[in-house]
């Protein structure tokens, strides 16, 4: 930062006004010349300035600081452990060379919002966004770049999708050409992964192939298995079933030689969800109960969804002892969290939970209360978030005990539902 920066960036910090800053010394209309960069001080105004900001006369060469802020920044661009992460920011935190230039400090911060998304603290993380807010002027272009990619990150942690991909294009506009070939992958996967999630099926094969290629050359196992993921997903958008399955496998391969037991359930419970919608129960099973291996007992949303697509699979294998073991497990799931229907805030949580109340009242028996579930409750859940093949799913099981409850009229009804949402999945792969 040149001279006049320097001065109006400690004066915002310390949220002093222009006026009062200037009192005594010079002219409000002055001062802002020098903020401004139009005129340099006079070394005696600008002895009086800083000793009134409290910083000495020129910022200090900082080297130290740089190295520190430097590996900080370089353990979150692809974290394996929030734990050591936890670890070395606590160990850094306060340092008193984080905050002894303002380029090194305006650093720390920004990697600080990445550093709360990826511990989950959001509070912290909003409050450090709007706090960095202030002093967009003062970034350089890469710091500014980075500012928007952890806006995006955000954004996307808050289940905001296309607000998300909407400030990573902006990041990528911004992006300047000194940063890492890992940094532009992770801009590119995280492109990929938000496209995913509005449906721009395009798009989010172009960035995963991107990403993709930059991991491979850098190798970045971790990244290139999730990047092999989110192409399985595209290809299942597209209807390319066995290309889908290609990177499924690919991911499968990669991701049990790592030690990273959240990318081996992930990678598990997607290739087993793709066999149950390939209707391959048998190898579905295999996969859902692999992944479960894998899950920490803190994520019940997880482990709900995964217990539901285990009962949907032994339901269709007519295993029914096996499918009421699940719906044991799961009830017990329920219970030890206190789960009821106004209790999940989380979507993805709710829709499990609402899915597998309709499962127990499916094995149950209880099809009155199924249907009235299924149709007050768990399809407008599915249609929210364009989940159309279990919409297709719960109508046609809907219509069947219609139709074997000998209501033929209300059968064909569900059944021509069952239809529309089918082919709902197949406009959406064409878009």
């Amino acid at each position: 930062m040149d001279t006049g920066m320097r001065l109006k960036y400690h004066r915002l910090k310390q949220k002093i006004s222009l006026e009062e800053f200037s009192s005594g010394i010079l002219s409000p209309r002055e001062l802002k010349k020098i903020e401004s960069g139009v005129k340099d001080p006079a070394l005696k105004e600008l002895e009086a300035l800083c000793k009134k900001l409290t910083i000495p006369l020129a910022p200090k060469d900082n080297p130290i600081g740089k190295v520190l802020v430097k590996n900080f920044k370089n353990s979150l661009l692809h974290p394996h452990n929030k734990a050591e992460i936890m670890e070395q920011y606590n160990d850094i935190q306060g340092h008193p060379l984080l905050s002894a230039d303002e380029d090194v400090e305006l650093e720390y911060c920004i990697q600080q919002i990445r550093y709360f998304i990826i511990t989950g603290d959001l509070d912290s993380a909003e409050e450090k966004i709007k706090e960095m807010d202030r002093f967009r002027e003062f970034m350089s272009q890469e710091q500014f770049y980075l500012f928007h990619k952890y806006i995006g990150n955000y954004n996307y942690i808050l289940n905001d999708f296309e607000k998300a991909l909407k400030t990573y294009f902006v990041a990528e506009k911004i992006a300047p050409n000194t940063i890492s070939a890992s940094e532009l992958g992770d801009l590119y996967y995280s492109i990929g992964i938000s496209s995913t999630k509005c449906r721009e099926t395009e798009m989010a094969f172009k960035y995963s192939e991107m990403a993709l290629k930059i991991y491979q050359q850098e190798f970045i196992p971790k990244r290139i298995v999730e990047c092999h993921l989110n192409i399985a997903i595209t290809h299942q958008h597209f209807g390319n079933f066995r290309m889908s399955m290609e990177h499924y496998k690919n991911a499968l391969t990669i991701g049990n030689k790592l030690e990273i037991d959240i990318l081996r359930f992930t990678t598990e419970f997607n290739l087993g969800y793709s066999y149950f919608l390939f209707q391959n129960y048998e190898l579905s099973i295999i996969h859902m109960e692999n992944s479960l291996k894998y899950i920490h007992p803190e994520y019940s949303a997880d482990l709900l969804l995964s217990y539901c697509i285990l009962i949907k699979c032994q339901y269709e294998v007519e295993n029914f002892g096996a499918a009421k073991e699940w719906i044991r497990k799961g009830s017990e799931l329920v219970e030890n969290k206190k789960l009821n229907i106004d209790s999940p805030t989380n979507h993805i949580f709710k829709e499990a939970y609402i899915e597998f109340i309709c499962l127990v009242h499916l094995l149950n028996e209880d099809y009155e209360k199924f249907g009235e579930f299924v149709l007050s409750q768990l399809i407008p859940s599915l249609e929210a978030t364009n989940n159309y093949f279990e919409s297709g799913y719960y109508f046609g099981h809907l219509g069947r005990i219609h139709y074997e409850q000998g209501r033929y009229k209300e059968s064909a009804e569900i059944m021509n539902k069952a239809r529309e949402s089918y082919k709902n999945i197949n406009t959406l792969s064409r878009e």
